[in-house]
């Protein structure tokens, strides 16, 4: 590499640590089951929940298609007591479906344990950990958040466990409250936020006493020196833009499809062209060609 090439690759900006393309890396590469792992349990920790004992992880990190995966969902099966079964995800995006899309695929997995003859009391736990960078719940103080099925009437009475709902909020509003959280929690938090922001000797200092983060953000430095994976994450950024395109331009063919058909409705009925034209926003010529 000559030395503007190696100029060039210092003065790129990194890619955040919540960038699918890097958790996907991170924590789907066979070897890292135990960093993890220690993500999982501080978690649970938070929760006030018993530690898992080992985690496998149902759709490993593949470069040569997760270029073109559309949902980013990491399932992890982890061995417990319980048999729980994890998915994890990162959202970046306010957008009005998440809540709506995290509960789906909840159930989903919730459901597919289901087979023929089988009793209900196999079913495992779904714990879906959802990592946001932005502020979802307002009302809410504190960083972590979990959710599950309660009583309307009393919110300590819980209708089921078994199907949970965990939300991290790595946004701005809330990051300073990560010293509220247990240490675990709050070096993993710290990482997701700054890991872009901060300088390497900062990060070291943030995420002191946390052995696994601190391994994770080795992996971080590494993959964003790595100039495959990076160019990895720019071609799978460039399929979910061109994804939102294609879906942003067929929303838009539809409601031009659905006007002209309003207009033709309206012209049938005898209504005038300046009408239609200020009620539709088509063109005198577009209705004049109407039949």
């Amino acid at each position: 590499m000559s030395e503007n090439e190696s100029d060039k690759e210092k003065s790129r900006e990194p890619i955040p640590a919540y960038r699918d393309t890097f958790v996907h890396f991170l924590f789907g590469s066979p070897g890292n089951e135990p960093i993890l792992m220690h993500f999982l349990n501080a978690v649970l920790e938070s929760d006030g929940q018993l530690p898992t004992a080992s985690v496998e992880v149902q759709n490993p990190f593949n470069p040569s298609t997760f270029v073109t995966e559309k949902w980013t969902i990491l399932d992890v099966k982890a061995t417990d007591e319980r048999g729980a079964i994890f998915m994890v995800e990162f959202q970046t995006s306010e957008r009005q479906a998440f809540a709506d899309r995290m509960t789906y695929y909840g159930c989903r997995s919730f459901g597919s344990q289901m087979f023929s003859g089988s009793a209900y009391s196999t079913i495992n736990p779904v714990i879906a950990i959802a990592v946001t960078t932005f502020e979802m719940f307002r009302k809410l103080r504190s960083i972590h958040n979990s959710f599950r099925l309660t009583a309307k009437a009393d919110a300590s009475v819980v209708f089921t466990d078994k199907l949970q709902m965990h939300i991290l909020e790595a946004a701005k509003e809330k990051i300073d409250r990560v010293s509220e959280l247990p240490p675990a929690l709050g070096a993993w938090m710290n990482f997701y936020f700054y890991s872009h922001l901060k300088s390497e000797g900062e990060m070291t200092a943030l995420l002191q006493d946390q052995p696994a983060v601190q391994q994770a953000y080795g992996q971080y430095r590494q993959f964003n020196q790595d100039a495959r994976m990076r160019a990895l994450d720019e071609a799978h950024q460039r399929f979910l833009h061109d994804q939102a395109t294609d879906r942003e331009e067929a929303h838009e063919k539809g409601r031009a499809k659905e006007k002209v058909e309003i207009a033709r409705l309206m012209k049938n009925e005898g209504c005038d062209s300046e009408f239609i034209s200020r009620m539709t926003g088509l063109s005198f010529v577009e209705i004049e060609r109407l039949g």
